[in-house]
Formats: structure tokens, C-alpha cells, sequence
């Protein structure tokens, strides 16, 4: 089983200077975004709405001190972070909780997990058979 992930990411450096206008705390705008990408949010807007949908939600894990954050912020934000960085952090905390897969890559097809690889019948005679 995965474990809470917030401690990998808070060892994320925050890319935004030190301002009064900095309203969301980073491991908040990470976390949104894991979560809603993996529950099926493939744009900014619609991370942002899934964020408002289900805030009573997130907040029983994030602090989220001044509410959700904005589809602007997300994306201004998530697209500053060091993308090594993440993916060392993300495939730290994977291999944590999944030991048995630490050093391999997963290939994800999007298609066949949406099911659009399943052809419908008038295309099946076109199959290669074994």
C-alpha cells in the first residue's frame, strides 16, 4: 500500500519568490494535482473544479489555508517545479509503498485504459489473428 506522499513532496523546492501574494502552500498545489489527475483530470480547469467539488474532502489531508487554488495558479506553479526533481520524489514515493517495482519502468497506455483500444465490430476483421 502507497503511503501519504505529502512528506516526498514537501521536499519539493517551491519555484515562486517569497511574497504576500504566495497564498497556497506548495505541497497543497502538488497534492491537488496528483489527486485529480489520477482520479481522471487531464486540464488545469478541470483540476481547479475537482478541487471545488470535493474541497470538504481535501481539506481532511491539506491545509488549504486560502481555499482551492486557481486553474492559473496550478498550472503557473506545477510548470516551475523542477521536473526531475518530481519525478524523483514521485518515484520515490512509489517505490516506498512498491518495493517489488522500484527500478522498472511501467508503460501506461492512456488508449487502452480508457478502453478505446477495444475495437468495435465492424473493425474486428481487420485484427491480426495468431
Amino acid at each position: 500500500m502507497l503511503s501519504d506522499p505529502q512528506p516526498y513532496f514537501a521536499q519539493l523546492i517551491d519555484p515562486r519568490r517569497e511574497t504576500r501574494n504566495k497564498l497556497h502552500k506548495l505541497v497543497d498545489i502538488v497534492m491537488l494535482t496528483v489527486v485529480s489527475v489520477l482520479s481522471g483530470c487531464e486540464d488545469w480547469v478541470s483540476i481547479e473544479d475537482f478541487g471545488c467539488e470535493n474541497e470538504a474532502w481535501l481539506r481532511g489531508f491539506l491545509e488549504l489555508p486560502n481555499g482551492i487554488p486557481s486553474h492559473d495558479t496550478l498550472s503557473d506553479v506545477i510548470g516551475r517545479i523542477d521536473r526531475a526533481a518530481f519525478a524523483a520524489v514521485f518515484s520515490e514515493w512509489v517505490s516506498s509503498g512498491l518495493p517489488e517495482l522500484a527500478r522498472k519502468q511501467i508503460a501506461i497506455d492512456g488508449k487502452t485504459l480508457r478502453g478505446s483500444l477495444i475495437l468495435p465490430p465492424f473493425f474486428r476483421h481487420r485484427e491480426e489473428k495468431p
